[in-house]
């Protein structure tokens, strides 16, 4: 199916005609199958499971509770024991059921030590808030001299109150005719964002991205086979934008399109991306079609808009994922079609990525 996805997108059909089955294609699978197929959000955890009123619980070592959509006499026989579960939830913002599609006993006392993660990425939390004013965790900071490999990470404070506006960004890189990456760029009026150095920052992006652990390089065929865990980070637009002019080279372009969204809208957006950002997303992972860059996005996006205006996420309901909502170059086209993004606003190239911002 992903060849014919590329065979499609090379002899440039119309995005309409374009549409995933991601349960009936053998390239897509991964595990078993189960009997409900609206699950599109894969997870890998250890811990306990528990029954609680006659309904099955999972239970994290870092405090997390599932509950586990699985028939309660199957769920009897891994009463308090330790397991590790291969499961699925809806969607990224619906994670409080798994349904279990494999579950084993494992030995809590065997530790495996995996590489750590790539210092490139770090997940964000909310500390506190007070009214418009969140306190947040972990934002990259842009460094004072640029180092490909020198990451600096700042706590922050976002005042909802002086969003300016929010600008959809899409990162085109090789192969350019079928893969990008998507963001959300919000800015921001003076006193917006301040860190705990003091240093302010007039705008930052949300980036969605595979949560990489050192030795690991992304590809979109892994991104389907469960090889690597999600993470939604923040990042100044400097940070960002000169990072990726300076050392991706395979990404000479940012491309930022208007959101037409009410200032009241945007600022719901934001609190979204900030509550979203800050879920614990341990187990979970990254996949190039259901749970991505850009079909996350969407589903903030469609946390602001009435429910008769919100984006399909399936083409046919739990079967056929809609691949307009989920692919960075056919997402622009579909939500400015439904008056959701503007025309394209400015394209950030190596000529002019130092210039600020309108």
């Amino acid at each position: 199916m992903f060849l014919i996805l590329l065979l499609a997108f090379s002899f440039n059909l119309k995005a309409q005609e374009l549409s995933i089955d991601v349960y009936n294609s053998e390239f897509l699978k991964t595990n078993s199958d189960f009997s409900s197929k609206k699950y599109g959000v894969s997870y890998s955890l250890k811990g306990v499971i528990k029954i609680n009123e006659n309904k099955p619980y999972f239970y994290t070592s870092d405090g997390r509770i599932f509950i586990l959509d699985m028939k309660l006499e199957e769920a009897k026989k891994y009463q308090n024991k330790s397991v590790e579960i291969y499961a699925k939830a809806l969607q990224s913002d619906k994670i409080d059921v798994l349904k279990p599609s494999d579950i084993k006993e494992y030995d809590p006392s065997v530790i495996i030590n995996l590489p750590d993660y790539q210092n490139k990425r770090k997940p964000s939390r909310i500390l506190s808030r007070y009214g418009d004013v969140y306190e947040m965790e972990n934002i990259r900071w842009e460094p004072k001299a640029f180092d490909e490999k020198n990451y600096e990470w700042r706590n922050f404070k976002v005042d909802v109150s002086k969003l300016k506006d929010v600008y959809f960004v899409k990162k085109p890189f090789t192969p350019e005719f079928i893969a990008a990456h998507s963001m959300l760029l919000f800015k921001f009026d003076k006193g917006g964002v301040v860190n705990d150095m003091g240093e302010e920052t007039d705008s930052f992006v949300l980036s969605i991205e595979a949560y990489l652990r050192e030795g690991q390089s992304y590809s979109l065929v892994d991104g389907m086979r469960d090889k690597f865990n999600i993470i939604w980070i923040f990042a100044t637009w400097k940070d960002y934008s000169y990072r990726t002019m300076l050392y991706d080279m395979d990404s000479r372009s940012l491309i930022l399109y208007s959101v037409k969204l009410s200032l009241s809208q945007k600022k719901e957006l934001l609190e979204y991306a900030l509550a979203q950002a800050s879920v614990n997303r341990e187990g979970e992972y990254y996949n190039t079609i259901t749970n991505n860059c850009t079909n996350n996005l969407v589903i903030l996006i469609n946390k602001t808009l009435p429910e008769n205006k919100r984006i399909k996420l399936w083409e046919i309901p739990y079967l056929v994922y809609n691949v307009r909502a989920t692919m960075p170059n056919l997402v622009v086209d579909y939500l400015q079609g439904k008056e959701i993004l503007g025309s394209e606003f400015k394209k950030i190239t190596p000529e002019n990525y130092t210039e600020p911002l309108p």
